[in-house]
């Protein structure tokens, strides 16, 4: 079962019954209770008692859900023109967006290839109904398109659905699969990390290719074989490409024995200068932490010579984290304009100027930051002792026809109704569908309704930066000045721990577990539950509650606030990374940088992003309740880290 079909059925989707009578006009609350009853009936499976409420439910914002079941229940038996003009009714509804997918499939298995190319006269989206829409190609008559469209399927480093196996067959029946096609395809599964479809792919290769494939293999399973395979395989634009993906597996698990491995795997293997600064690059990168003089002056002197923006950058950071202001200026200026101008390079370079004692210059360059917006323009602000602009841009009052729109009414009832999940895509669909102004009021209208994770969201999809009221609402507001009036913290900085954690999605989950507003681990849950002497928690569900989430989230953040001397910067980055790392970080830095220096040198990309973030986050918040401060407070200015 699809996961729209799941939804739909926890929606009551029914079968809807022809020549229904007329809707009832009546109130909303009845709709509501004879939608419940329908829920029994279909529960129950009365299908008599179905027909009979299913024509009173016509007027109800929920009904295109009926009608999609009643079309889906058997797409078999349903006509193309039933489903286009559904879709077309419907853009925003999201089930709809699924359908043609269904649609095709059943033509497809049907074998209706006419019909398929009639209801879907260009390539569908998804890689299944694609391999259908170039089998029906195919199979009426027109070869060389279904072959194109069958090769670039067949250039994929992801292994492709059971769907594509007819297409590519007749495909490579015809001839057209080559030794260089799946070579080429070995290259895209080797770079997205695909053993399977590697290993599947080199027994794929003719027999004249047999020993390439047995050392694709072994370089596949094992990486340390990387020079082996550059000495006994013939140098060609592919091997040379298979060395240079497998190569970073090999630095990072032996990075000297990489380093020393290059000159073999260039003369062998034929490589050009360009080739071997990858190589170079890939070994630099690995080379930012305890090493010897030797080993540092080669990856400097390496650096110099890349044109790797990243690479760069890294560089860079590791002079701010060791305090070589002189170091600094020299990776600053191998940065590229476009990159210099970036407003954490921008700030670095005033920084260089005051240090050379060139005041008006450095001083411009911060002035001119400050009219930027985030967490370097407000370093920007407090370095130079002056307040911070705040440019708070504001929508329109949603006008009638937001409250109008059968979207907006559909995601009432979906939220009536607890789906927040299916009310969220709904939500996401209907923004991403209008044009700047109604965008605008759209967020609006999800801020006046506390609907904060849907303000965010239109904020987001409609790059509204400046509308901070949109993008920052008081969510919960109460509930954290209850939960932090006996703590150390803030409410306004838990408030923009849970922003920048779940942008107010009190279901958000991650990969990994995270659950709920303040994004709190099961195991960090259990620990802080027992270690703080918090009652009424019995299992990680409880977390995607807002309440429970706020009380064992601010408790926790509280804890790690603690731990590092109530500064905020440990605290967001530990919250984040761990207090571990924030502790090895401490250990490297041992005391000689400032804060700004600090939060730039932290290695982990996600985390120097957050800590950025929750830290101008708090400072809106803060502004929004009426206490404006700077980014960071005196000790965590003058402290050194």
């Amino acid at each position: 079962m699809s996961k729209w079909q799941h939804c739909v059925m926890a929606v009551s989707m029914v079968f809807v019954v022809a020549g229904a009578a007329p809707a009832h006009a009546d109130s909303l609350d009845a709709q509501r209770q004879r939608y419940q009853e329908i829920k029994q009936a279909w529960d129950t499976k009365n299908k008599a008692e179905v027909a009979r409420l299913m024509p009173t439910l016509k007027n109800y914002p929920l009904y295109p859900y009926l009608e999609y079941r009643q079309l889906s229940q058997d797409l078999a038996t349903t006509t193309p023109q039933q489903v286009q003009h559904f879709i077309n009714t419907h853009p925003t509804l999201p089930p709809a967006r699924s359908l043609a997918s269904r649609f095709i499939n059943i033509l497809a298995d049907n074998g209706d290839w006419n019909g398929l190319l009639a209801f879907s006269p260009t390539p569908p989206k998804t890689v299944a109904e694609r391999c259908d829409y170039y089998f029906a190609q195919w199979a009426t008559g027109h070869q060389q398109v279904a072959w194109q469209g069958a090769q670039e399927i067949w250039l994929n480093g992801s292994s492709l659905p059971d769907r594509c196996n007819k297409l590519l067959t007749a495909w490579e029946q015809a001839g057209y699969l080559s030794a260089n096609l799946i070579l080429q395809r070995t290259e895209l599964a080797m770079k997205a990390n695909n053993a399977t479809l590697v290993a599947y792919l080199a027994k794929r290769l003719p027999l004249r290719y047999q020993s390439l494939s047995a050392n694709l293999l072994k370089l596949q399973h094992d990486p340390a074989l990387i020079e082996q395979f550059a000495i006994t395989v013939t140098p060609t634009d592919f091997t040379r490409s298979v060395i240079i993906t497998n190569f970073s597996r090999f630095a990072r698990s032996n990075t000297e024995l990489a380093r020393v491995s290059i000159p073999t795997l260039v003369r062998s293997q034929k490589m050009n200068s360009a080739e071997r600064q990858q190589l170079k690059d890939i070994v630099a990168w690995q080379l930012m932490g305890d090493i010897s003089p030797e080993q540092a002056k080669w990856r400097d002197d390496t650096i110099r010579h890349s044109h790797s923006i990243k690479l760069i950058e890294r560089r860079a950071r590791l002079a701010l984290r060791d305090g070589n202001h002189s170091g600094l200026e020299e990776w600053i200026s191998l940065l590229p304009q476009k990159t210099l101008h970036q407003d954490e390079w921008q700030y670095w370079s005033a920084i260089i100027l005051l240090n050379q004692r060139k005041n008006t210059e450095g001083n411009a360059i911060l002035r001119k930051l400050t009219e930027h917006r985030g967490f370097y323009p407000m370093v920007a602000a407090q370095k130079l002792h002056i307040s911070y602009p705040l440019i708070i841009n504001k929508s329109e009052r949603p006008d009638r026809s937001i409250t109008n729109m059968p979207e907006i009414k559909r995601i009432q009832e979906l939220l009536y109704w607890n789906m927040d999940n299916l009310a969220r895509s709904e939500w996401l669909l209907l923004v991403s569908s209008q044009d700047r102004v109604k965008q605008e009021q759209l967020a609006r209208y999800a801020f006046e309704q506390h609907w904060p994770a849907f303000s965010v969201q239109a904020t987001i999809t409609g790059k509204m930066w400046d509308h901070l009221e949109e993008r920052f609402p008081m969510a919960w507001k109460n509930e954290f000045a209850h939960f932090t009036s006996d703590k150390n913290i803030s409410p306004s900085y838990a408030m923009a721990i849970a922003r920048q954690e779940s942008a107010w999605n009190p279901q958000a989950r991650s990969s990994k577990g995270a659950s709920g507003l303040m994004q709190i681990m099961p195991k960090t849950a259990e620990h802080t539950v027992k270690s703080k002497k918090i009652q009424g928690y019995a299992n990680s569900n409880q977390l995607m509650d807002p309440i429970t989430n706020i009380k064992i989230g601010t408790a926790y953040l509280d804890s790690v606030y603690q731990r590092f001397d109530n500064n905020r910067i440990l605290a967001s980055a530990a919250y984040n990374a761990g207090p571990a790392n924030v502790d090895r970080w401490l250990a490297n830095t041992a005391g000689n940088i400032d804060p700004i220096a600090f939060i730039e040198s932290i290695p982990f990309a996600e985390t120097r992003s957050y800590v950025k973030n929750v830290l101008a986050y708090d400072m809106f918040y803060h502004n929004f309740m009426g206490k404006m401060q700077n980014v960071l407070t005196n000790a965590e200015w003058q402290r050194r880290y």
